[in-house]
């Protein structure tokens, strides 16, 4: 339980606690106080901007900021054990009745785009050679190095959107930060021949501290600004509530909607780094990973490709199977213990 955490952890677990639960539930808190002390919800109190904000009081005695205290920390209490649901349903994982249908078009939305922009990333760049370039007249030669520059230009931008999706033919999701995610989970291990959702928690712990502590932090901003951009866009639906009869007023959720996109496009950077991480992590820690099983190290690339396939299909199996498989039966390998005295 995360309270029992908020009393014994470290100071850097306690600035995950911190920035992913309760700084956006007590900006929430905050922000139905003020709501709530304008009487925004009774349409009877003055929505006018000056006139609203005079009626906020931001002083208060012990009992108010125990209360305030007392409801963000119930509110995390309340909130953190779904924090995995809520960041699985901005990746897109909608599996109900209800989801089916947005599911669907989103997923088409995006293998659509994915498509276009490999076709785009696989045109050619039809460019004049320096030779033709020189006989053109000046204006000519300005305008054919604008519209190569151009072309240029869109490539990079598509090679750019296109790093954000799964490769290959692995299927997309329907939202951004879950096909950057799953971007993750599909190539850092995989071009090792190592699955990275199997091996990942046995490397995890193998990390240097300078790696382990960049993956930590990007999935910290993950999880932060995923919580923020939930917490933005639910204030922004009680600004829209609260304000429909001023439309003045109306300026502060049409900014909180904003925040909140502003958020999820944090989020999706976040990730995108933890990706760096993750490959990061693989290309420096791998053996690690091969000795701490007291196995032998490869001599080749193609000998290590094997044996992670090896490994891999064992990891798969024995940790998706109610009954797993023993070693002995699937692994062909042998074993390199250390000396010792």
């Amino acid at each position: 339980m995360w309270l029992g955490a908020l009393f014994t952890s470290t100071a850097a677990n306690f600035g995950r606690l911190l920035i992913v639960g309760l700084l956006p539930n007590a900006i929430l808190v905050a922000y139905v106080w003020v709501l709530v002390t304008i009487e925004a919800f009774t349409n009877n109190g003055p929505l006018l901007f000056p006139e609203a904000l005079s009626n906020v009081r931001f002083k208060t005695d012990a009992g108010g900021l125990l209360m305030f205290a007392l409801l963000v920390i119930t509110l995390t209490t309340v909130i953190q054990p779904f924090q995995i649901r809520l960041v699985r349903i901005m990746e897109g994982y909608w599996r109900s009745r209800l989801g089916a249908f947005p599911y669907r078009a989103a997923t088409a939305f995006h293998t659509r785009r994915r498509h276009r922009l490999r076709r785009v990333v696989n045109e050619r760049i039809d460019s004049v050679d320096d030779a033709r370039l020189a006989d053109m007249p000046i204006a000519e030669q300005i305008r054919e190095q604008r519209r190569v520059r151009s072309q240029e230009m869109r490539l990079e931008r598509a090679e750019a959107k296109l790093m954000a999706y799964p490769p290959g033919a692995e299927p997309v999701l329907p939202t951004m930060l879950g096909n950057t995610l799953r971007r993750n989970e599909r190539v850092a291990g995989e071009r090792y021949a190592l699955n990275t959702l199997r091996t990942w928690p046995r490397l995890y712990p193998l990390l240097n501290e300078k790696i382990a502590g960049e993956f930590d932090s990007d999935s910290d901003g993950v999880d932060a600004s995923a919580n923020l951009a939930v917490t933005f866009l639910i204030m922004s639906v009680l600004g829209f509530v609260a304000f429909v009869n001023d439309r003045w007023m109306l300026l502060v959720p049409f900014t909180l909607l904003l925040l909140a996109v502003a958020a999820y496009r944090a989020a999706i950077a976040a990730a995108a780094n933890q990706g760096v991480a993750m490959s990061v992590a693989y290309d420096l820690h791998r053996f690690d990973l091969l000795q701490s099983l007291h196995l032998g190290l490869p001599a080749t690339p193609k000998n290590e490709a094997a044996r992670n396939r090896e490994l891999s299909h064992f990891f798969e199996i024995s940790d998706g199977m109610p009954d797993p498989p023993s070693a002995e039966e699937h692994l062909n390998l042998n074993y390199v213990h250390p000396g010792r005295d």
